[in-house]
């Protein structure tokens, strides 16, 4: 695949940065002394087995969890318990879910259309021009004025993601998408974010889903026990891991 990112990875300066993270449930520490940083327009893949720290990151990025140590820099603004940053960082930054998390009583449209009035105070009718540009771009548009119980779980999570482009965001985090859905209805989702990685998005994707991996991410992170064991490129990391667990990691997953 051709990845058109050339021109927006050559902008100066990391767009996330992740300094000596630490985040703990109790006596549990999920994540300890992670580093990461995240190029503009650079699209990086999570993995490694359950349980290794990947969504709590993600997650810790968009502040839906409270890290315990450390940094994190989303576009210029450090975490802080302080609202307006979180509120300034979120408004940057989408985040799509392994459930779908769609309002049941609003139409489809109308989950796409609500941040945007609300957040960024556009009008009604930019926000449905908006929306329905957006879930044309994700080829759900036939679908804007159903209800969200009437979609397939994979057209379900298509929304979602038109959802979270629809405030415009600088970057686009992604918990597992495609883990709650049947079999067949996770190509059309993986196509979509194809779609949005050609595009230039700057995305940070948790996923098992190793072609995907293969054919988008600029990077491939590999976590265990709430580390960064491994980092590299696709080709680097499927031909030739460095590290003995991600080797066993990659045995048990790609068949």
């Amino acid at each position: 695949m051709h990845r058109e990112t050339s021109s927006n990875a050559a902008q100066p300066g990391p767009i996330v940065v992740v300094e000596s993270l630490v985040k703990r449930f109790g006596a549990f520490t999920a994540l300890n002394d992670v580093n990461l940083r995240v190029g503009i327009g650079e699209k990086i893949v999570l993995c490694g087995p359950s349980g290794s720290g990947k969504s709590t990151l993600i997650r810790c990025i968009n502040h839906i969890e409270k890290h315990d140590g450390g940094r994190i820099i989303v576009d210029g603004v450090e975490l802080s318990n302080r609202l307006a940053d979180i509120n300034s960082v979120r408004s940057e930054t989408g985040m799509v879910f392994q459930s779908f998390n769609l309002f049941p009583h609003l139409t489809v449209a109308e989950n796409c259309m609500l941040a945007p009035m609300k957040v960024r105070g556009i009008s009604q009718a930019e926000a449905r021009d908006r929306a329905l540009g957006l879930l044309r771009k994700v080829r759900i548009q036939d679908q804007a004025d159903k209800y969200p119980a009437q979609l397939s779980g994979g057209q379900q999570q298509r929304v979602a993601i038109a959802r979270a482009l629809c405030m415009q965001p600088k970057i686009m985090l992604f918990d597992e998408p495609t883990s709650a859905l049947d079999p067949e209805m996770v190509k059309e989702v993986l196509d979509t974010m194809v779609e949005l990685a050609r595009d230039g998005m700057t995305m940070v994707c948790v996923t098992h889903e190793m072609g995907f991996a293969r054919e988008v991410a600029d990077r491939v992170v590999f976590m265990d026990r709430g580390s960064i064991v491994e980092e590299a490129d696709p080709e680097t990391f499927f031909r030739a891991p460095r590290t003995e667990r991600a080797k066993g990691f990659l045995n048990q997953i790609i068949h």
